[in-house]
């Protein structure tokens, strides 16, 4: 029975009462999205010891989720594969674990699952990563920025909430440029920014291609850009691509 938790509370009353002294030769299954523990049918089912709870795991619990899912099937993935697994794939729990098996048998008899194995094949079967557009703008490649823009738009993306997106990379590459201007290495960086090795890597990198002015700069462009596409002011994608081009121009 699906959706016990939308049941009336009588109806619910009577499933109580049945799972106090169930047929001995039935099997049922009451499924709900959410129960309190309260209820009187919730404290019924779990008298018997039939309650069992199946949650999704939250957004930053996935690379964990994953991480537990190569060892149920006998591999081992580092932090940083899992991290990039859940990058590319997204939150869908079904499609995680294909995923996971098709790098488990690219990798064959190896134990041991880093980042460049799940990213080998991942590549091709991925859809395009906002993540994508962000690290070409990093590289300030504007060609292939270019490129990942279309690729998005064409998948369904919305251009407010890849632009909300590139915001909030710019302002992550301001704050490193900032400690790089002050001498801090990598370590401090990565655990004052909130990132991962890895991302404090490629963050430094991408930091180190522009001038804290260019930056700033680009920030106060974005903050108009967003009144005009919010505003109607023009083509949304033309003022967009346009500010993109500015913001990966080589500087002279």
């Amino acid at each position: 029975m699906r959706n016990v938790d939308r049941m009336r509370a009588a109806d619910q009353a009577i499933l109580a009462e049945y799972a106090k002294d169930p047929a001995p030769t039935a099997c049922v299954v009451l499924v709900a999205v959410k129960m309190p523990k309260n209820s009187r049918l919730y404290k019924a089912v779990d008298g018997s010891g039939g309650v069992a709870e199946y949650r999704s795991p939250r957004k930053h619990e996935l690379p964990g989720w994953v991480v537990e899912l190569f060892a149920s099937k006998g591999k081992r993935v580092s932090r940083d594969g899992a991290e990039a697994l859940v990058r590319a794939v997204g939150r869908d729990l079904r499609r995680l674990e294909t995923e996971a098996d098709k790098i488990i048998a690219y990798a064959g008899d190896a134990s041991a699952i880093e980042r460049a194995d799940v990213e080998a094949m991942v590549a091709e079967t991925a859809p395009v990563s906002v993540f994508d557009l962000l690290n070409a703008i990093g590289a300030r490649e504007c060609a292939t920025a270019l490129e990942r823009l279309d690729d998005l738009l064409g998948s369904g993306e919305q251009l407010l909430g890849i632009h909300a997106m590139t915001v909030r990379h710019l302002r992550m590459l301001v704050s490193v440029k900032a400690m790089l201007d002050r001498g801090a290495d990598r370590a401090t960086i990565q655990r004052e920014v909130g990132l991962q090795s890895w991302q404090a890597s490629a963050a430094i990198e991408q930091a180190a291609r522009f001038g804290a002015a260019e930056l700033s700069r680009a920030l106060r462009d974005a903050a108009e850009l967003e009144g005009r596409l919010k505003s109607g002011q023009g083509d949304s994608r033309v003022l967009w691509e346009v500010w993109l081009a500015g913001l990966c121009r080589a500087r002279v």
